[in-house]
């Protein structure tokens, strides 16, 4: 059963679906260790705690639509990850497309992922007048060579906040929530940040935002295999954002 509350969960990352007609644009060779090492496995799941959730339908690897949508804007397309990827996590090229193709693309995935999510969003405003939107993800056990993080003590938990969109409680509940469960949790490091939808962002203090990214180490192994860890960590997040929704519905 669906939860009335205003959190709103954004799982960008999870889906490993690549549309056949996009296939020949790919280096084939390169497609499965990039799903395998980029995919925010099992994320879908690991979020899915009954609150309102958009989950992104195609590969990142297609379109990212936690970039910014101009190349201008955005830091990651330096090294060939904007919006639309032309670059493997090693550097390597994935796949090459024409300037048409990649506003064909983010037209039909980038454009109406996010019309999706505003319109979501104002649901939200107009039934609580407030959202706090959960960014979902995962994140490899070890620096993959795009990062710009590349220490290696990363930690179990990883809480991405935003100036103007994250609460300091929010942001101090969660820490204490997780580390009182025996995780270690670092604040925007190894990655930093959180999504708000481009109509509200830095232009209406009641979207809020927070991301949560879970080290892979927690619940899968390299082989893309669950641990014993898994239903722990899944039972976790349900209570970290249990602990939300019952903190949004009494600010």
């Amino acid at each position: 059963m669906q939860k009335n509350n205003p959190i709103l969960i954004n799982v960008p990352h999870s889906a490993t679906y690549i549309p056949p007609e996009e296939i020949q644009y790919f280096i084939a060779s390169r497609i499965q260790h990039e799903l395998d090492v980029m995919t925010d496995h099992y994320c879908d799941d690991l979020y899915n705690t009954g609150n309102t959730m958009l989950r992104f339908p195609v590969s990142r690897l297609v379109c990212d639509p936690e970039r910014f949508r101009d190349d201008s804007d955005e830091i990651m397309s330096s090294v060939g990850m904007g919006a639309i990827y032309s670059a493997c996590s090693d550097g390597r090229r994935l796949k090459t497309i024409s300037l048409r193709h990649k506003e064909e693309l983010l037209s039909k995935y980038y454009d109406s992922y996010h019309s999706r999510f505003e319109h979501a969003v104002r649901k939200k405003l107009c039934k609580y007048d407030k959202c706090l939107i959960i960014d979902g993800h995962s994140f490899y056990d070890e620096p993959l060579p795009y990062e710009y993080d590349q220490d290696y003590d990363r930690p179990d938990i990883c809480i991405g906040t935003d100036e103007i969109h994250t609460p300091q409680e929010i942001e101090d509940k969660l820490r204490t929530f997780f580390r009182d469960r025996g995780y270690s949790v670092d604040i925007n490091r190894p990655f930093s940040g959180c999504i708000v939808p481009t109509g509200f962002y830095r232009k209406d203090k009641r979207v809020m935002s927070i991301m949560i990214e879970i080290n892979r180490r927690l619940y899968m192994d390299h082989s893309l295999q669950k641990t014993d860890g898994y239903a722990r960590i899944k039972t976790d997040i349900a209570g970290a954002l249990a602990l939300l929704d019952k903190y949004m519905m009494q600010k």
